[in-house]
């Protein structure tokens, strides 16, 4: 089995580069895993390619595909017998995110009892939350490394509901939100409101620049980009142009699943060209909930077994930056281009 040469056929296929590592990974994967989603989350890069990948090794007599599932061919057993194991060794304790989640607990509970009710994500926004551990663990991060207490934070797309547990804890100077789905305004307000804590909301097209105000305002911004560069642009670039000065943090999540390491090459490039450096990144920090609308994706579409997702597949990367002298943020204006889809795309 050239497992160089399946890389090739898939990047022609897709235009989606793919390494022979990644093929080796995905065959060990198969080994275990036999639904696409969990394939797709052990996997760790992007969807399209994983579903190329496997329609090039089902050609080859290596995998087989049926109503039940995917799985390896006696011929890819063998294959797979001499490649590295794939494990998950990350901490069941702290769910692989490197922090205590008994810190702040009445806090923690209090803001899971809250999110049971918050509207439901939305096809239309590209929404896609994440679990509440997920979004209590950003807290502890920003916490434990000095960005949350009295300082001036500003959460730019708040679906994850950042600005609640920020809120109960009392902690931030100010918390300003930035979100353009009024369903989620409307309940960090209620929320606040009927727990007694303020929250600046506004809804904003961050494919504009910010208003004046906004800018060189805030000690920390936390923000969840769709993983296109020109997203990227658009959600992290506002965020280091509203930071106050130098050492000034943000945190914000990227992905494998709809990001080549091509595109992550990029996106330190782009981190580069702002004068920010990347002081963190944790992996598989975020955890998303099964969004529901599964079956309108083009992940759907390429999957070569129909069967909706038993488990949270989709995670990303949790990253930190920090300013230095001399950083600037974006401010260009992407008027009403879609911005929010590339060729690794397929969870839109």
């Amino acid at each position: 089995m050239d497992l160089q040469q399946i890389a090739d056929e898939v990047f022609k296929a897709t235009n989606i580069d793919v390494s022979k590592s990644d093929l080796e990974r995905l065959v060990s994967i198969l080994r275990k895993k036999t639904n696409p989603w969990e394939i797709i989350d052990y996997s760790d890069f992007p969807i399209p390619a994983v579903f190329e990948s496997i329609s090039n090794l089902a050609k080859k007599d290596i995998v087989q595909i049926s109503e039940k599932g995917i799985d390896l061919t006696s011929k890819g057993r063998e294959a797979a017998s001499v490649m590295h194991p794939v494990e998950d060794l990350s901490c069941k304790n702290c769910e692989g995110r490197g922090v205590d989640l008994k810190k702040f607990a009445p806090i923690r509970e209090k803001f899971i009892k809250i999110q049971r009710k918050r509207p439901k994500p939305s096809h239309d926004f590209d929404q896609g939350y994440v679990t509440p551990h997920s979004t209590f663990s950003r807290f502890l991060i920003g916490y434990e490394r000095g960005d949350i207490y009295g300082k001036d934070i500003l959460v730019i797309g708040d679906d994850d509901l950042l600005s609640i547990v920020l809120g109960l804890s009392g902690m931030p100077a100010s918390v300003t939100v930035l979100e353009i789905d009024g369903r989620i305004n409307r309940f960090i307000k209620d929320i606040g409101q009927q727990e007694k804590f303020e929250v600046n909301i506004e809804a904003l097209d961050l494919r504009k620049p910010l208003p004046r105000k906004y800018l060189k305002s805030y000690d920390t911004f936390f923000t969840d980009p769709p993983e296109t560069l020109k997203a990227a642009d658009a959600f992290i670039g506002r965020g280091i142009g509203a930071l106050r000065s130098a050492g000034s943090a943000g945190y914000f999540g990227f992905t494998r699943r709809e990001a080549s390491l091509n595109k992550w090459y990029d996106l330190q490039k782009m981190l580069t060209g702002y004068k920010v450096v990347v002081t963190d990144i944790i992996h598989n920090f975020n955890e998303y909930i099964n969004w529901g609308y599964e079956k309108d994706t083009r992940a759907w579409e390429l999957s070569p077994v129909k069967v909706k997702p038993r488990k949270n597949w989709y995670r990303s990367a949790l990253y930190r930056v920090a300013t230095l002298k001399g950083y600037k943020g974006s401010s260009k204006n992407y008027g009403r281009e879609n911005i929010y889809e590339d060729i690794e795309s397929s969870t839109t």
